[in-house]
């Protein structure tokens, strides 16, 4: 008989497999029970030593020796035909599956349930990055400050294990005067960071503080100076030690060091590039927009590679016309979108907004492709989910699309990285006024007190827009004189679809004249009076033709040419029509 065979005959495997998984589970168990008995830490690991000194020993015990029934004997005085090896065996075979099993079910535990983290815990790992506060003697560095505050954000978005809040929510509370406790609550998070920035030409100092919000309480603060090229390993050193404290409080193992990302060598294409962004994040003012690009331009000037310049300069591109209104220029600023895009992503292919942009270019920009918009989308989440710009975007496209509960779920995504981000927020309420025909989650109030808190004319045709009835009424009851103003014209015909409102079109058409006012810039105007053909395709952006008093909107032939110019029509063949429409041969369909 071969060494092999003789091996398996004497149930040396079998002997060794079972010992391998009886001390695996009596490692576990002393695990376990080592600390409630407060075990000297010599003991396991002596224990630990003897097993492994013991497997040799157990092998050539089952080697030389044979269990038998008149008891243990040497293996060459056992009479082969009397030999029981094989019984023996069998029973090996019983107690390693046994042995196994326990094994199996205390791993089990071990991980979901005993050493599972709670939802407490779970819930602890979370920070907000308060807006640093700009310590510098010239004001204008806030740019600087609110930079500094961001990449530190950035830098432990990068760690898988915590839970950031965005950008949008925590810097909203620049300058509140709130307790720390209910600023954490607002925002979900266990922990803050807060701190300062002071620059003098190249010379930095940058104050730290962590909170333990819930407590109040600091858990360290630490300053730094250093000259301005050493930013970015500041920018790490106080994340990594963000992380370690959290570790040191939760008594857990994070996963993942911060390495610092140099994103560029140039301080003078960096300063540009913080004044480009902040003034991007400001867009509402049409004229932020021109100048973060002047000021992004600039930095990939002095740095043709610094890749999250390029990205911001695609998104600045991207936008301009829809902030400026220009859309007759659209399509060269969108053919330098995709030029930035593409470029930013040459240089770091893990950037996931350029594909955000790429996707909203293919959307608005003939031949209109939504189907590869939402390809690229798609891609932009995979790189990061918390892409909060690009979960907007899609859930806009989505709800266009009449796919409400996807929009929905697309929206709520955003919201659970940034409750606050009041474009997701107000498309969420939008889109589930449609679903269920009120708005529950994200109700009136927080719109109200956000768009609403001085009421103005312009409010009634931001609530109008999104279909939030219930905010535009309430504005509208606010603005003195609104009664038998062109606002109140609109209101009774949004009230009252499907009646003859010609007459109240013209008065409010005049107003419209003499006030200087573009309505080919509110379709869903339009659209309430009954002026399909007036409507431009340009303009559309939104849900609005989706909601009940636009029915008659979605049976005209104004309507069928938009979705099939704007690509939806193609996409609904793709992937199947939504539930308000269905197909009527091959080239046509019906919308209720």
């Amino acid at each position: 008989m071969s060494v092999y065979g003789e091996l398996k005959r004497r149930n040396v495997f079998r002997v060794g497999i079972a010992y391998v998984i009886t001390a695996w589970l009596l490692l576990q168990v002393i695990d376990v029970v080592a600390p409630m008995l407060e075990v000297p830490e010599w003991v396991p690991k002596s224990i630990l030593l003897l097993l492994g000194v013991g497997f040799p020993i157990a092998l050539l015990f089952a080697w030389a020796f044979e269990l038998t029934p008149e008891g243990l004997k040497f293996e060459r005085d056992v009479d082969r035909s009397q030999s029981v090896t094989h019984s023996t065996g069998r029973k090996l075979n019983f107690i390693t599956i046994t042995v196994l099993s326990v094994a199996l079910v205390l791993f089990a535990l071990d991980k979901f349930v005993w050493n599972a983290p709670s939802v407490e815990e779970d819930t602890r790992r979370s920070i907000a990055v308060l807006p640093f506060e700009n310590m510098s003697a010239d004001p204008d560095q806030l740019f600087f400050s609110d930079g500094i505050s961001e990449e530190i954000l950035n830098s432990l978005v990068r760690i898988p294990d915590i839970s950031v809040a965005s950008r949008t929510s925590s810097f909203n509370y620049r300058g509140a005067d709130l307790n720390m406790p209910r600023i954490a609550d607002e925002l979900g998070v266990f922990f803050i960071l807060e701190g300062s920035v002071r620059k003098a030409n190249n010379e930095l100092r940058i104050t730290a503080q962590l909170i333990d919000a819930a407590a109040d309480r600091h858990l360290w603060s630490e300053t730094y100076d250093r000259e301005l090229k050493d930013i970015f390993e500041i920018q790490s050193e106080i994340a990594n030690r963000i992380v370690q404290s959290i570790q040191s409080e939760l008594g857990i193992q994070v996963r993942a060091e911060i390495a610092p990302k140099t994103l560029t060598e140039n301080m003078s294409a960096y300063e540009l590039y913080l004044k480009g962004y902040a003034t991007f994040t400001q867009r509402l003012v049409p004229q932020n927009v021109l100048d973060s690009i002047t000021y992004l331009e600039q930095a990939v000037e002095l740095d043709p590679n610094f890749a999250t310049a390029w990205q911001y300069l695609a998104a600045a591109y991207a936008v301009l016309p829809f902030y400026t209104l220009q859309h007759e220029d659209m399509v060269p600023y969108l053919d330098r979108s995709d030029r930035a895009a593409d470029r930013a992503l040459e240089l770091d292919p893990e950037l996931s907004l350029p594909h955000g942009v790429k996707g909203g270019n293919l959307t608005v920009r003939p031949p209109y492709d939504v189907i590869g918009g939402l390809r690229e989308y798609e891609l932009a989440l995979e790189k990061n989910p918390q892409d909060t710009t690009t979960q907007n975007w899609r859930a806009i496209n989505l709800g266009m699309a009449g796919y409400f509960e996807e929009a929905l779920a697309a929206a709520e995504k955003c919201l659970a990285v940034d409750p606050q981000y009041v474009n997701c927020l107000s498309l969420a309420g939008s889109v589930e006024l449609l679903l269920t025909g009120k708005v529950e989650t994200y109700n009136d109030e927080i719109l109200l007190d956000r768009y609403a808190s001085a009421p103005s004319p312009t409010d009634v045709d931001y609530f109008m827009a999104r279909g939030n009835k219930i905010a535009a009424m309430y504005a509208a009851a606010h603005i003195e004189g609104l009664e038998g103003s062109p606002y109140a014209l609109w209101v009774r015909a949004l009230q009252r679809p499907g009646e003859d409102h010609s007459e109240a079109w013209e008065q409010y058409r005049d107003w419209a004249l003499s006030a200087g006012v573009d309505l080919t810039q509110y379709p869903e105007i339009l659209a309430a009076f009954g002026i399909y053909d007036q409507i431009s395709l340009a303009n559309v952006a939104g849900v609005w033709f989706w909601h009940p008093q636009h029915a008659g909107f979605r049976a005209s032939d104004e309507f069928k040419k938009m979705m099939k110019k704007f690509g939806y029509f193609d996409l609904w063949k793709a992937r199947g029509f939504p539930p308000l429409c269905r197909p009527v041969g091959n080239d046509d369909f019906a919308c209720d």
